[in-house]
């Protein structure tokens, strides 16, 4: 199984495959942005494999899913992803 930013780095990889040295300037500069995108995301791997490795240490815990209501609520209040 691949986890989600291996799955971006693959999906990144492959629109970057189809533009060639000979294609027009636009297509060579979305190019360098796809290998900019990938070279961040390659370096994200580390730190996406440490947040699943704590978050499976810690739902091992019981005071864990006391805090939190289900998975759901733990990714909102871990990433702050809803606003308060």
């Amino acid at each position: 199984m691949k986890t989600p930013m291996q799955e971006l780095i693959e999906q990144l990889k492959e629109q970057a495959q189809f533009i060639r040295d000979d294609d027009c300037a636009q297509d060579k500069f979305y190019r360098t942005g796809l290998r900019n995108a990938i070279k961040y995301a390659e370096s994200m791997l580390e730190k996406e494999k440490d947040v699943m490795c704590q978050f499976q240490s810690d739902g091992q815990r019981t005071d864990f899913w006391v805090k939190y209501k289900d998975n759901d609520d733990c990714f909102d209040k871990t990433f702050n992803t809803k606003e308060k």
